[in-house]
This record gives structure tokens, C-alpha cells and sequence, in this order.
């Protein structure tokens, strides 16, 4: 984690927030200072992928704590080591389900309303509806009840950039 902070704070910056990292009062506000930090950062991060998920996960202004942050970014990890994320209804359920419902909506609603345009495949909607409800089923009320305010910090935060040829 040290050699992490180094990368993106300058040296006395990095020192103070290095003491301050085991300061668990401060951790939350050092969370969010990280996250902001990472969005800013120029370069490739390649270091601590689930960590830095969860950097930026705890920016989000509505999360009702810090473990809904960091569910989120365990779901974020699981689907970024996915090659396929869209949720099938028929093969899918659970905890599987909704998280393939909460990530195809943040960074995949493309690709959902092409499905349903060309193939007859559910709306987004639909997908979105089911999804609240699996997270709610699965006792994951927190992540449910702010589906949709997941499904839009997502996209705004990890905007997926197609590859320049």
C-alpha cells in the first residue's frame, strides 16, 4: 500500500498520508482523498486493482457505509475479471444476477439496449427492476435500495474508453 501512495501523492504528502492511514478516525476522509486522487492520476495504475475499487467506490456521497463501498467494489473486481458480465435470466440468479445486473447498467446499457432493440431481449429497465430486487433478496438491502444511484456513479466514474486505432 506504501509504494501505492508514493505513486500518487508527492513526498510529504505521501508521509502525512501514510501516518494518517492508520489513524482509523481519519480513514474514511483518507479514503475518499484517495479516490479523488486516483480519478486524477495521468498515468496507469496497475497496482491493487480491488483496492483502488474501493477508493473510488467510497467517494460515492450515498452509500450508507463503508461496507456498502466496499461490496460494490468487490463486485466491480468480480466482473472486470469476467469476459461476459451481461446477466442471462435463464442462467443466472442470486448474487450472480444482480451484480451482472448492476455492472451491464453502469458500463455495458449499450450493449442491453441494442439486445432488446435487435434481439427482443429484456429493457434495461427490466434488468434494473431485477436487479434491486436480487440485491434485496439476497440481504443486500444497502446495495438494492441505491441501485440506481450505483448504476450512474459507476458509468460516471469508470467511463470505458474505446481503443484508438
Amino acid at each position: 500500500m506504501e509504494a501505492f501512495i508514493d505513486k500518487l501523492f508527492p513526498g510529504s504528502q505521501a508521509n502525512a498520508i501514510r501516518a494518517l492511514w492508520y489513524d482509523f478516525s481519519s480513514r474514511c476522509l483518507l479514503e475518499k482523498t484517495i479516490g479523488k486522487k486516483i480519478m486524477e492520476y495521468d498515468g496507469i495504475l496497475i497496482d491493487l486493482p480491488l483496492t483502488q475499487l474501493m477508493f473510488i467506490s467510497s467517494m460515492s456521497p450515498f452509500a450508507s457505509n463503508a461496507d456498502e463501498c466496499h461490496d460494490v467494489a468487490e463486485i466491480l473486481y468480480w466482473g472486470i475479471h469476467n469476459s461476459d458480465v451481461l446477466p442471462l435470466i435463464t442462467e443466472h440468479n442470486g448474487e450472480e444476477l444482480a451484480n451482472r445486473c448492476l455492472i451491464s447498467l453502469s458500463l455495458f446499457k449499450r450493449a442491453l439496449i441494442t439486445k432488446c432493440e435487435r434481439h427482443g431481449a429484456p429493457s434495461p429497465d427490466y434488468y434494473r427492476n431485477v436487479g434491486i430486487r436480487a440485491f434485496i433478496g439476497i440481504g443486500r438491502e444497502d446495495i438494492g435500495n441505491h441501485f440506481k444511484l450505483w448504476e450512474h456513479f459507476i458509468g460516471e466514474m469508470l467511463v470505458i474508453k474505446p481503443i484508438e486505432k
